[in-house]
């Protein structure tokens, strides 16, 4: 009954933040599918999470969370520094640093990403040669805070100054995550999320949406004592504001502490599906790498990070 009725006050803060928040920040007009802005903060931070088709809203403990549910840092401890790089394709590349620490009983992190798209044509119609070239730059910093509420309900929530640069032309705007993990039993967890809310932003005269998702997930952990591994299957259920429901799947399995194997698959979609990662631990630094198909012709996205605790 105790546990009924934590998952049941978890809910209801969750759906209360939803209606608050859809009241202060929607549009009278719905938006269109794929018509909100901002497209870099789509792009999945961190390669571990990549690799596990980003079925990453219930994983807590990972600095990376902060990302996808900043509930997820509220488990974090110890001084530890990320930064990853996304090799993506038509060459659009993004880079993500971040840090996070425990003191008392509240965690905090930072995040920074920066997106850059170089030489894009700049043409008036069907020519040989573009009248010239321009550049789009676009940066989000955060600031995260995650604290554990109850022993087995955490929560959090971060705040972004958001930044788009077109040419000549730029926006600033200010984003909001809200977030929330519950612990039913040890192997098993849940997690609830609301990223990137915010009021519409405005470039020069044209009106943009944030690229909101509203998210559940599920996460199980074990132990499977023949090859001594550790395995974490996970399941989200992503709804974007402008598009319809996706479900991300993933798995991880991990060697001795030491080396990972990860998957997923991504239902929804057009133009992506499976995802593969691998990871390797070596004392107080991690490194992992995830390789994201893209279908279409659109090409592959190589997305590497490197963690180091302190």
């Amino acid at each position: 009954m105790k546990s009924f009725s934590a998952i049941i006050k978890l809910c209801g803060m969750i759906v209360f933040i939803v209606l608050f928040t859809s009241n202060v920040f929607s549009s009278d007009i719905p938006d269109k599918a794929g018509t909100s802005g901002l497209a870099f903060l789509k792009i999945g931070i961190g390669a571990r999470a990549s690799g596990m088709g980003e079925a990453f809203t219930a994983i807590s403990g990972d600095i990376y969370s902060q990302y996808w549910n900043p509930a997820g840092i509220a488990q974090h401890r110890e001084f530890e520094f990320a930064f990853m790089h996304n090799e993506w394709f038509q060459d659009i590349n993004l880079e993500y640093a971040a840090l996070c620490f425990d003191y008392k009983k509240n965690v905090f992190g930072i995040g920074l990403t920066v997106s850059q798209v170089s030489e894009l044509e700049r043409r008036e119609g069907p020519t040989e040669e573009p009248l010239s070239y321009f550049d789009t730059h676009d940066l989000s910093f955060a600031i995260i805070w995650g604290r554990s509420l109850k022993k087995n309900i955490d929560f959090g929530l971060s705040a972004k100054l958001l930044y788009e640069k077109i040419d000549f032309s730029s926006a600033t705007g200010l984003g909001f995550d809200f977030g929330g993990i519950y612990y039913l039993r040890p192997e098993l967890q849940f997690g609830a999320a609301i990223l990137n809310l915010g009021a519409k932003m405005k470039l020069e005269e044209d009106k943009f949406s944030l690229p909101t998702q509203f998210k559940i997930g599920a996460a199980y952990s074990g132990h499977e004592n023949y090859f001594a591994g550790d395995y974490i299957l996970s399941l989200d259920l992503v709804k974007p504001r402008d598009n319809d429901l996706k479900i991300h799947l993933g798995g991880e399995y991990t060697y001795n502490k030491m080396f990972s194997l990860r998957s997923g698959y991504q239902i929804g979609y057009d133009d992506r599906g499976f995802s593969l990662g691998l990871g390797m631990k070596i004392r107080k630094y991690s490194i992992d790498y995830a390789f994201i198909p893209f279908s279409s012709d659109l090409g592959n996205s190589h997305r590497l990070s490197i963690n180091l605790k302190i």
